[in-house]
C-alpha cells in the first residue's frame, strides 16, 4: 500500500498534555494496591447502598464534572491559540441549558475558567474547585472512577483498586466534598471510559474484568470467575442492571511503532495506539467506538458502532489494514446477536504528522465519543465532536454523515468544534466529562 503523504497537524503540541493511556504511577505500586484492594474494602467496611450506575444516554443530563488543567487553558508559546481551550469554550456555549457543572481546575488559571463559565451564562449553575498547581490531573475526567446513585438518591464516586495516573486518581477525593458526593473504592480493575450504561444493562470492555483476576484483585475457583465478578458488580456498581461484556473473537494487534520513508527521511509511525498485548478490544476504551442511543419504538436498545470501512468509502481512501475494520464488524455482529439494534457510523482512521520529530500518529477521529441528552417529553439531543478542520478538511464529509446517522434516529444534533487535538491523544468529548446525575 502506498505511503500516505505528509500531513502536518494544524494544532500545536501543548506542553504538559496527557495522552489518555499515560501512566505515572509505577507498575509495582499499582500491583500492590490492586492486590490488597479486596482486603482494604473489607477492613474499611464501606460499601454503597443499593448502587445504580448513572446512565450514559437515558434521561436529561442534570449534573456533570469537568476537569480543566492549566495546560488546557494557557496559550502555548509560538502558537495562535490553545486547541483545548477553544474546544472547551465552544462546548460550554453549546451544552443544553440547566446542566449543573462541577469544574476542577488549577489555581493559576481559575480566573480564566471562571470567565469562560460566565461568558457561557453558566456561572450561576457551576461550582468551581481550584486545586494546587502541582496536582497533575488531566482533561480526561471520565476515567478514574464510575459514578453511582446510592439507593436512587445521592451520587457517589466508585474508584478502582488502582489507577495509573497519579493526579487523576486524586480527582474524586478533591471534588467529592465540594460536590456533596460519596466516595467508595471497589476491588476491581476499572476505568470509566470502558463502561457504558444503558437503562437495564451496562457494557464493559472485557479486558478489564480479565485484568481484575490476572492482577489478583479478585480470586475465584476455576469456572466460577463470572459468579464472583457479578457479585462484586452488584455490590459496588449496580444492583439490578445486566452486565454485558464487549470483546472481539478475532486477534487484536497490540500498539506498535515502525519506521517508514517519507521524502527521503526516516520517520516513525504509531499504530494501534493504546492497545496492550493480548487485548480483546480494538480500542482500549469502548466509549471510543460505541454510542448508546436509547430504545427504539420496537423496544430494542439502539447502539451505534463505529465502522472504519464506511469512513474509508466516504472519503474515497484506501482502507488501511490497521483500521481493524473486521474487528469492529465482529463486535457489531455479537451485539446484534444479543438483541441490540445496531447501527453503524463512519469511524475515520486519521493521522497527524509532527515534522520536527518526524513522527506520525494514527488515531480514530471518533464521533462515537459523544454526549447524549434525552429529557423526558422533550427532543433528544446529541453533541458530536468534529474533525473536518485545518489539515483534515476532508473529514467534513464523515462529520456530516455522523450527523445524518443521529438525525435518522430522531436526534437533534449539535456539532462541537475541532477535537483533533483530543483524539490524537486518544479521547474526545465523552472523555472530558463525567455524568454525575440525570433527571
Amino acid at each position: 500500500m502506498t505511503t500516505p503523504p505528509l500531513r502536518p497537524q494544524h494544532f500545536p503540541v501543548i506542553e504538559g498534555e496527557v495522552v489518555r493511556t499515560d501512566r505515572d504511577v509505577p507498575l509495582d505500586d499499582r500491583r500492590r494496591r490492586a492486590s490488597t484492594a479486596a482486603m482494604a474494602a473489607r477492613m474499611a467496611g464501606r460499601e454503597p447502598d443499593a448502587p445504580s450506575l448513572i446512565a450514559s444516554a437515558d434521561g436529561a443530563i442534570a449534573r456533570m464534572l469537568m476537569t480543566i488543567p492549566s495546560y488546557a487553558v494557557r496559550e502555548p508559546a509560538g502558537a495562535d491559540s490553545n486547541p483545548y481551550a477553544a474546544a472547551y469554550r465552544d462546548m460550554l456555549g453549546k451544552l443544553p441549558a440547566g446542566i449543573e457543572l462541577l469544574v476542577l481546575t488549577h489555581e493559576g488559571v481559575a480566573q480564566e475558567v471562571a470567565a469562560w463559565l460566565d461568558a457561557a451564562g453558566r456561572a450561576d449553575r457551576a461550582c468551581l474547585v481550584a486545586a494546587d498547581d502541582f496536582l497533575g490531573f488531566s482533561v480526561w475526567a471520565e476515567d478514574a472512577y464510575v459514578v453511582i446513585a446510592e439507593d436512587g438518591k445521592r451520587s457517589a464516586f466508585v474508584e478502582p483498586a488502582a489507577f495509573g495516573r497519579y493526579g487523576d486518581a486524586l480527582v474524586a477525593d478533591r471534588v467529592s466534598d465540594a460536590g456533596d458526593l460519596g466516595l467508595f473504592q471497589a476491588p476491581l480493575h476499572l476505568q470509566g471510559g470502558n463502561v457504558l450504561i444503558g437503562d437495564e444493562f451496562f457494557l464493559i470492555g472485557l479486558d478489564y474484568p480479565i485484568l481484575t483476576f490476572e492482577e489478583g484483585i479478585l480470586e475465584a475457583p476455576p469456572g466460577q470467575e463470572l459468579d464472583v465478578l457479578l457479585a462484586v458488580y452488584r455490590r459496588y456498581l449496580d444492583a439490578k442492571r445486566e452486565f454485558v461484556p464487549v470483546a472481539s473473537r478475532l486477534p487484536v494487534p497490540p500498539a506498535q511503532q515502525r519506521q517508514f520513508d517519507l521524502g527521503g527521511e526516516t520517520w516513525v509511525e504509531s499504530l494501534y495506539a493504546g492497545n496492550a498485548p493480548g487485548t480483546r478490544q480494538p480500542l482500549f476504551h469502548i466509549d471510543m467506538f460505541i454510542s448508546l442511543a436509547g430504545r427504539a419504538q420496537n423496544g430494542r436498545y439502539r447502539l451505534i458502532v463505529g465502522d472504519p470501512r464506511e469512513a474509508a468509502q466516504i472519503l474515497d481512501a484506501p482502507l488501511q489494514p490497521h483500521a481493524m475494520a473486521e474487528i469492529f464488524d465482529d463486535i457489531a455482529r455479537q451485539l446484534e446477536a444479543r438483541g441490540f439494534e445496531v447501527h453503524r457510523n463512519p469511524l475515520p482512521l486519521a493521522y497527524a504528522d509532527d515534522e520536527q520529530r518526524r513522527r506520525r500518529r494514527w488515531y480514530f477521529a471518533t464521533s462515537n465519543n459523544a454526549l447524549v441528552h434525552r429529557p423526558e417529553g422533550g427532543r433528544p439531543t446529541v453533541l458530536l465532536p468534529t474533525y473536518g478542520h485545518g489539515a483534515f478538511e476532508e473529514l467534513v464529509a464523515t462529520d456530516a454523515r455522523n450527523r445524518e446517522v443521529w438525525e435518522g434516529l430522531g436526534y437533534d444534533v449539535i456539532q462541537l468544534g475541532d477535537f483533533n487535538a483530543f483524539a490524537v491523544n486518544l479521547g474526545a468529548v465523552h472523555c472530558v466529562k463525567k455524568y454525575l446525575g440525570r433527571a
